[in-house]
């Protein structure tokens, strides 16, 4: 038997040289990374180390040549072939062991569902999907989780655009409402040609009304400031003649809970209306629960999902639709109005999460 080392970059660089080297016989024995030599080696990319055996036979010229000491050699010969067995076992059993590790290390799903920051909910229910499917913890891979979530994004994601005349927007400080209005306002104004007012009742956040105002003189849209509780349904009325009418709030946080109450009182003088909760897909996942959990107090009906752009962590995406039986509506990722917005559908948020687990 011929044992022979390949140092490579790829399996199919290795499968060439293996073929013309030893032939079609051979086997592969084993296959480990290792770093290149040299004194900066631990630089450079990591080679594959293949081991490739192929056994070899005796042709008829040496057997007749070699008559005499034929006896004699062959006893030595199988000797030797089974010294080399029991090497190639040990190669194996090494090999294996050291497969399984970098498998192990590679392709952990629960290290991929912590960078993703995902629920407690979502990981139970992996689990009981693997359970269901007879895929034992050993089995888990990027394979596995890849059905999963295609399973779950087609049976269980729920996505909605708002198609409201009037169209809320509530959520915490600084999450992006603002611009997102504007987004949401230039795009049914000068795409979709509809008559589009604006109200803010953002009176507490400094240049929140100028901002407004600026987006609403360059869209050439009127734009009414409510102070007041009272003034809430006659701002409403000026604007009745538009086909849309986008409301801006304050930024409350889910630990206020009086703030959540008042944003509350103003949101019961709508009769008619669509309450879009924004959040941020910066937001932690603990934080990410909470903001639900408190803002299901103010009856939102939909959810946008902003900040796209300014974090490498998606998980919030599978966040959002397993702990409410809201629909996601609009995705946001960045600061240029209106071209920083897209409608949310199946294919967008898949990719967003598949593209961060791939990677």
């Amino acid at each position: 038997m011929k044992i022979k080392n390949y140092y490579v970059k790829d399996m199919y660089e290795a499968m060439i040289r293996i073929r013309e080297e030893l032939g079609n016989e051979a086997v592969i024995i084993s296959k480990r990374q290792v770093t290149q030599k040299g004194i900066f080696g631990f630089l450079k990319p990591k080679m594959i180390e293949v081991t490739a055996a192929v056994e070899v036979k005796e042709v008829n010229e040496a057997e007749k040549m070699m008559s005499s000491k034929k006896t004699e050699q062959e006893a030595l010969f199988r000797n030797e072939i089974n010294e080399i067995k029991e090497v190639v076992k040990q190669l194996i059993e090494t090999n294996h062991s050291s497969v399984n590790r970098i498998v192990e290390h590679n392709e952990d799903i629960y290290d991929i569902f912590r960078d993703m920051d995902l629920s407690k909910k979502i990981i139970e229910d992996f689990e009981s999907y693997c359970k269901h499917n007879n895929i034992k913890k050993n089995d888990f891979n990027k394979i596995v989780l890849y059905e999963f979530l295609m399973n779950r994004f087609n049976n269980k994601l729920n996505i909605k655009m708002p198609d409201s005349k009037v169209l809320v927007l509530i959520g915490p400080t600084g999450v992006g409402k603002t611009t997102t209005i504007a987004k949401i306002a230039s795009r049914e104004s000068l795409v979709n040609h509809k008559n589009v007012g604006l109200i803010t009742i953002d009176t507490y956040r400094i240049g929140a009304v100028e901002q407004l105002k600026i987006y609403a003189n360059i869209l050439d849209i009127p734009v009414e400031v409510v102070s007041s509780v009272d003034d809430l349904p006659i701002a409403i009325n000026i604007l009745r003649e538009c086909d849309l009418i986008l409301v801006d709030t304050s930024g409350s946080s889910y630990k206020n809970v009086n703030q959540l109450n008042e944003l509350k009182y103003f949101l019961d003088q709508i009769k008619e209306k669509e309450v879009s909760l924004v959040i941020s897909m910066t937001s932690k996942n603990t934080d990410f629960i909470q903001i639900l959990k408190s803002y299901q107090h103010a009856e939102f009906d939909n959810i946008i999902l902003t900040k796209f752009d300014e974090t490498l962590s998606y998980g919030n995406v599978l966040n959002a639709f397993y702990l409410t039986d809201k629909p996601i509506s609009y995705i946001s990722m960045g600061q240029v109005v209106p071209d920083d917005l897209e409608y949310a559908t199946r294919d967008v948020l898949f990719k967003y999460i598949w593209g961060e687990i791939k990677s």
